[in-house]
């Protein structure tokens, strides 16, 4: 990790320090957040309805919000999404006495999200690109950064909880500040492309993506990509404490459970920092994912230790898939690309989320996991060999 960070220019460095503290901020309340929202008052169904609004904010404004980006300065909406998420965390630990502030809180925090994609993260891949640096090392860095500040936000907030109560979110808020500076720091030159997209339109920006991504089929198959991987991980994120449930594991333990799968994404970092990645590596990994869970078929409990198997090579795949998306990614349009990538995985999740909620009526959560990862691999396999083909 050391060796990745001193590769990285000054201005990598500020925004996986603002990234750091933004992503440190946004978790510290997570593993408690839904304990929170009951000592407020507010039942399941409520809750339920708060993660509906935020998904469909984000999906909403999460492709607009990439092309101002390129219109107006990647910058300055990095630094409006840490506004916004400010704003947000301020009346959900403050204000969170009425469902309708938390609401619009929510609101917020998804605009907040779609806002952050593709910013400062489009600007470090477009200066190493002009430096000739190898993407790979900002890559690993970044993925270290959000793994670290994930577990840390997590376990922090799980102690702090029962003696600071709704006052966590005023240590988020600190944190968000320091993101903000952060990223205020940041000094990215302009290019030429830039200075004349600053006269087009929202409609003509629109166009011209559009037709970009029309006549480039390796930019299609890597949306599509994208969009496979969410096969994995939405019934992962979303059911593996059913999963856990139903293996005989206490609730208790759910928490150091939390930090456990957000350490395999490190450990997944890790060992694709350390390979020399081949397609044909890739693609062995893509179909071990779904071979090695599948022998849950034999033991309901070995599900238990084999599902942090499985997202550790998922890991593994998703760092390379995210090192292939900077690389191919339209220089004059990166931040809609990344933005529009968000869109196609939000949209995708969703269908991943009905496909799996109807697998686990009929087959029960374990046949499930094994089906949604079998397509999974299936789904993945197939796109990038087509995006090989045309690459």
């Amino acid at each position: 990790m050391t060796k990745n960070i001193k590769y990285l220019t000054r201005n990598a460095k500020l925004v996986c320090a603002a990234d750091f503290f933004w992503n440190l901020g946004r978790t510290f309340p997570h593993a408690i957040l839904t304990i929170f929202l009951l000592e407020q008052g507010f039942d399941l169904v409520r809750i339920a309805t708060l993660q509906s609004v935020f998904m469909i904010v984000a999906m909403v404004t999460e492709f607009p919000s990439g092309i101002w980006a390129d219109l107006f300065g990647r910058k300055q909406i990095y630094m409006a999404a840490v506004v916004t998420l400010f704003c947000s965390y301020l009346l959900i630990g403050f204000f969170s006495d009425h469902f309708i502030v938390i609401l619009f809180a929510y609101v917020l925090y998804g605009l907040s999200v779609a806002l952050k994609s593709g910013t400062l993260e489009a600007e470090v891949v477009l200066e190493f690109e002009k430096e000739q640096r190898d993407i790979k090392a900002y890559s690993v860095a970044s993925s270290y950064v959000m793994s670290i500040s994930s577990i840390a936000g997590g376990l922090l907030g799980s102690l702090f909880y029962e003696k600071m109560h709704s006052y966590m979110y005023a240590i988020s808020l600190m944190l968000f500040v320091l993101a903000f500076l952060m990223a205020a720091l940041c000094v990215f030159s302009q290019t030429s492309g830039q200075k004349e997209r600053e006269q087009r339109h929202l409609r003509d920006e629109l166009k011209v993506g559009f037709c970009v991504l029309k006549s480039s089929k390796p930019l299609l198959y890597m949306i599509l990509l994208f969009a496979s991987a969410t096969l994995f991980v939405q019934p992962f994120f979303q059911y593996w404490q059913v999963l856990y449930q139903q293996g005989g594991i206490p609730v208790r333990y759910f928490g150091i459970i939390y930090v456990a799968f957000q350490a395999c994404n490190l450990v997944g970092t890790m060992i694709y920092n350390r390979m020399k990645m081949s397609n044909k590596k890739i693609m062995i990994f893509v179909w071990l994912i779904a071979i090695i869970f599948a022998f849950s078929m034999l033991n309901t409990q070995l599900a238990l230790f084999l599902l942090p198997v499985s997202v550790i090579l998922f890991y593994v795949f998703y760092q390379h898939l995210d090192v292939l998306q900077k690389k191919v990614a339209p220089k004059q349009f990166m931040s809609s690309f990344f933005s529009l990538v968000g869109t196609s995985e939000n949209i995708a999740s969703i269908v991943s989320l009905f496909i799996m909620a109807t697998c686990i009526e009929y087959v029960g959560i374990t046949y499930a996991y094994i089906i949604l990862f079998f397509m999974f691999s299936v789904c993945t396999y197939i796109c990038y060999l087509l995006f090989l083909k045309d690459k």
